[in-house]
């Protein structure tokens, strides 16, 4: 072998016994802790957490637990969605330790763990507190990317705060970074089999009433449709209905601080068969539209079942009639056996009703009203168009 090629190897040698030497040496003060959990301690203090919150460079969101409900304080209070609160806590308790990764701070930026505040930083901090403040969790969370050979899990960078040590951990946590994003968005929740009837109407005047006669009807029917014409489509009729029971919203602003030049919309009142009225406003600023919703109870509105005759009642016909004989008594006696052959009344079979009771539709309007009274909600576009309907959007075109 030539005198320079030795020279070359030696030389590529040296370099490979530096770095080997080198990293060597950052491997001696990194512990094997993978597959441990990163929090080992907090799932055994996950109902004690009364406070989260996630801030970023630009955004904060609070969500503060009362007794067993969950609110956002940068939306007023209004309550959040447990279902997305729920997996965080958990995916916080269930993050695992992958490997751990560098201390040096001038490479956080690499891994999107800078410190939330600084200049151009894209990490988001966790913060989980206890009811008496004392913080249960906290950590700084970076880059994710899907986990190699899991698909549903992620892989993420994060690091605590206060410590150097930048770690690869392996879990699922869903973090929503605006406020909006954490609130229960469900507003009104009504089995269209309840409903006897919905008005609509619109600013100019024009009204639009659907209905039924009976809770058990399938479709409901448009009220003074003119003779010969004919609904367009059965499902667009059937949807004001739906869309407005099944009302949801984008957000959400307390109503004694909401203060926007509006346009007004239309008012919708849905009445139920039994007693439920729940009346929808809603006002327009250029694409936005917003709702506020207010709900009674009215015992007028309480469906009675059509009176059928009675067996007592047939009884006495018969004996009126004269028509009773030995025959007749025998088939009586018979019907009072059951399909054991014991004597006794036969088992009813009474239908399920979806209709409440007088005391449960009260409880029901006293818990909208505690919902959904002082807010005004910024609806969404699409649901209102569904209920807003006029007749002539409804009816078959020629």
């Amino acid at each position: 072998m030539k005198p320079k090629t030795l020279l070359m190897l030696a030389g590529i040698t040296l370099v490979v016994s530096i770095g080997a030497a080198f990293f060597g040496q950052e491997r001696e003060h990194q512990p094997d802790q993978s597959g441990e959990l990163f929090f080992p301690d907090l799932m055994n203090r996950i109902n004690h957490i009364h406070k989260m919150t996630i801030e970023t460079n630009n955004e904060t969101v609070t969500l503060i637990r009362e007794a067993d409900t969950w609110s956002v304080k940068e939306s007023g209070g209004y309550t959040a969605a447990f279902e997305k609160i729920k997996p965080v806590l958990i995916g916080m308790a269930e993050l695992r330790v992958r490997e751990p990764k560098t201390k040096n701070p001038e490479l956080y930026e690499k891994l999107g763990l800078q410190d939330k505040d600084a200049e151009g930083s894209s990490s988001t901090l966790i913060t989980l507190k206890t009811k008496d403040a004392s913080t249960a969790a906290t950590l700084l969370l970076g880059d994710q990317r899907p986990a190699k050979g899991a698909p549903s899990l992620t892989e993420m960078y994060v690091r605590k705060p206060e410590d150097p040590q930048t770690w690869l951990v392996v879990g699922n946590l869903p973090i929503e970074k605006v406020p909006g994003q954490w609130l229960d968005k469900e507003l009104l929740k009504i089995a269209s089999k309840r409903v006897q009837r919905v008005r609509v109407t619109h600013a100019d005047g024009e009204m639009l009433t659907v209905y039924k006669d009976t809770p058990d009807a399938l479709d409901f029917k448009i009220q003074d449709l003119p003779k010969g014409v004919k609904v367009g489509s059965q499902f667009n009729v059937n949807n004001v209905v739906t869309s407005l029971a099944q009302l949801q919203m984008d957000d959400v602003k307390k109503a004694d601080k909401f203060q926007v030049e509006t346009q007004p919309g239309i008012k919708a009142v849905l009445e139920t068969f039994d007693g439920l009225r729940l009346t929808v406003e809603t006002m327009q600023k250029d694409e936005v539209i917003y709702g506020k919703i207010v709900t009674a109870f009215d015992s007028a509105l309480i469906y009675e079942e059509p009176v059928t005759e009675s067996s007592e009642e047939k009884e006495a016909a018969k004996e009126n009639s004269g028509i009773e004989d030995a025959t007749e008594l025998k088939k009586d006696a018979n019907s009072d056996s059951n399909a054991d052959g014991e004597k006794g009344p036969k088992p009813s079979k009474a239908k399920e009703s979806v209709l409440k009771s007088e005391e449960d539709v009260q409880k029901e309007v006293v818990g909208f009203n505690e919902k959904l009274n002082e807010w005004v909600f910024e609806l969404p576009k699409f649901r209102v168009d569904n209920f807003s309907k006029k007749k002539q959007d409804l009816i078959a075109k020629d």
